[in-house]
């Protein structure tokens, strides 16, 4: 019954897009937007039911195995953590691809835990020619390279 009362509700969302663009094209357009918000509304609506019509036909085993998992949320200081340890595998410089090719870090998360070290002062950012951004950790470098940052 879901499934059904899902495709009408899918038609008649269709079928109100179809009348508000006839009538844009007639040049009668009172109340067009308020046309189209109850057609989307229709149509995502019957989306849904069709979905959890659908949903509801599959084994409990299956249904279970759909539902999405929430991934544990990280704390700064394990995001900070994985940072400096891929930092560290690379002598201290680093660039965003690179944390999030290496961590399980996306790359939004390791651009922002990124800029928040070098706000913090823990890591300075240098822009190649290219404009790749590349956070140097002073900290990390090798000794030669440590002291000539240091010196200079």
């Amino acid at each position: 019954m879901r499934s059904f009362a899902g495709w009408f509700l899918v038609i008649f969302g269709l079928v109100g897009y179809a009348a508000e663009i006839d009538n844009l094209r007639k040049g009668t357009t009172e109340n067009t937007a308020v046309g189209f918000v109850l057609a989307t509304a229709c149509a995502l609506g019957g989306a849904a039911l069709i979905r959890a019509a659908r949903r509801a036909k599959l084994p409990p085993e299956l249904r279970e195995r759909l539902d999405v998992e929430q991934l544990p949320a990280r704390s700064p200081r394990d995001i900070e953590k994985a940072v400096l340890a891929c930092a560290q595998q690379h002598d201290g410089r680093v660039t965003i691809a690179e944390v999030a090719a290496e961590s399980d870090l996306s790359f939004t998360e390791a651009k922002a835990a990124l800029e928040e070290l070098s706000r913090a002062g823990a890591c300075t950012v240098d822009v190649t020619d290219q404009g790749a951004f590349i956070y140097e950790f002073i900290g990390l470098l090798p000794r030669e390279a440590k002291r000539e940052a240091l010196d200079g």
